[in-house]
């Protein structure tokens, strides 16, 4: 799978380094996935608070002290490898007791974690500032501030559906944590002005800690242009996003399946890829056979995850580019790689897309709450040539000048000059 956070943080890191600043990514919990190159902004070596062995350190009282041999056999290459093929996952419903323990930092049974990444830190790294990924990781601040001696912030991008997803009694003692550690930061990054609304109430969270940073995506592969094998005369909607309910492709498929027998056209397909997870298997099955039911088999063409490559090959080949997620999304990075290929989106009036669309056109939104409302826009979309190139060129130039990870790191930079106490003379 590869992480929404991972993507835009990886990003990050590539354009910080390409602005002349030293950059590194610590990878937590699990290894590093994304779909760009991972050079030397990404610390190798063993996983910090590695995922199973934070899970046997929950459940394991033995294990919570310092171990050193039991410690470099956990972290050694080859048991970290099989230890990650037993990880606990990352499902909410069945990491509440966990989650609290790592919220609860220096008092949680992973306090000795922390203690192993603040030396680290301190001794061989000397960062100028520590910037967590996500707020669930805020357990480790008040120790690394101490220790390290440096500002820590911290970005807030899409935790609340973790949180939310988390079973009482943990629910409430995670949002509790947060509450009392958000405050104590330097600083705090949210990825739109939506999601920083929506935690800032949920986490009673200082708001002049907050800067809005909206996400940019990298432009290399995005062309904008379409291959020369694409048969002419067809006309192609995609979706790009994990293949679940939640992000809505059953919606898709059926407003796409509706659009071709109310307008009885057959230049229309629909292409759909994604990570989807096992929970998700027998809903996808059953979509995917109602769907070439309804339009025929030869019209939709379904897709697992895509490395870079293939995603910019894949959003090359669409018209239109639609995800209707029922849930409002903090960043919604897929709506960005669209528009950098010139592709028009149509996207749920909700979450972060207002703020795209209002900056970038690139598209039109539409009322989640109204049951037709995105066959409407979707028809409205395939019947006007001119709507769509109008959008295509406008999310393209909107990517170029806006909503690139050039953009996003030169405004990060300037909000860590702003901590960071300038050098003395001499």
């Amino acid at each position: 799978m590869y992480c929404g956070n991972c993507l835009r943080d990886h990003a990050l890191a590539l354009a910080m380094r390409e602005l002349g600043e030293e950059f590194t990514l610590v990878p937590t919990y699990t290894p590093l996935l994304t779909d760009l190159d991972q050079g030397a902004e990404v610390r190798k070596g063993s996983v910090f608070f590695n995922g199973a062995s934070a899970f046997l350190q929950q459940h394991v009282p033995y294990l919570r002290k310092p171990r050193p041999v039991v410690d470099r056999l956990l972290s050694s290459g080859p048991v970290e490898g099989i230890l990650s093929r037993l990880s606990p996952g990352t499902d909410a419903s069945g990491l509440g007791a966990l989650t609290q323990s790592m919220l609860e930092g220096e008092n949680g049974n992973q306090a000795k974690e922390i203690d192993k990444l603040s030396r680290w830190l301190k001794e061989d790294f000397r960062p100028d500032v520590i910037h967590l990924s996500n707020l669930l990781l805020l357990g480790m601040a008040r120790r690394l501030r101490e220790e390290v001696g440096v500002p820590v912030v911290c970005t807030m991008q899409s935790e609340a559906h973790f949180i939310d997803g988390l079973k009482e009694p943990f629910k409430s003692r995670c949002l509790q944590e947060i509450k009392e550690r958000a405050n104590e930061l330097d600083g705090l990054v949210s990825v739109s002005s939506y999601y920083a609304s929506l935690a800032g109430e949920k986490y009673s969270i200082n708001s002049e800690l907050v800067e809005v940073i909206l996400p940019g995506v990298p432009l290399e592969g995005h062309s904008g242009a379409r291959p020369g094998a694409v048969p002419q005369g067809r006309l192609t909607i995609g979706y790009l996003a994990r293949l679940s309910p939640e992000k809505g492709l059953d919606r898709l498929c059926d407003a796409f399946s509706r659009i071709v027998a109310s307008k009885d056209r057959d230049d229309l397909y629909l292409m759909a890829a994604g990570y989807f997870p096992r929970s998700s298997a027998s809903w996808l099955k059953e979509l995917t056979e109602q769907t070439k039911r309804a339009v025929g088999k030869d019209r939709v063409q379904f897709l697992a995850s895509l490395d870079r490559d293939q995603k910019t090959e894949f959003l090359s080949r669409l018209d239109i580019f639609s995800v209707p997620a029922r849930v409002p999304e903090a960043k919604g990075l897929y709506a960005l790689e669209a528009m950098a290929s010139g592709v028009p989106v149509v996207l749920p009036e909700q979450g972060v897309f207002p703020e795209y669309i209002s900056r970038a056109g690139g598209g039109v939104l539409y009322n989640p709450d109204n049951a037709d409302a995105l066959e409407e826009a979707l028809g409205m979309m395939i019947e006007d040539e001119e709507l769509r190139s109008r959008c295509g060129r406008q999310g393209r130039e909107a990517a170029e000048n806006y909503f690139n990870s050039g953009r996003m790191a030169s405004e990060t930079r300037d909000f860590y000059r702003r901590l960071v106490p300038a050098p003395s003379p001499g």
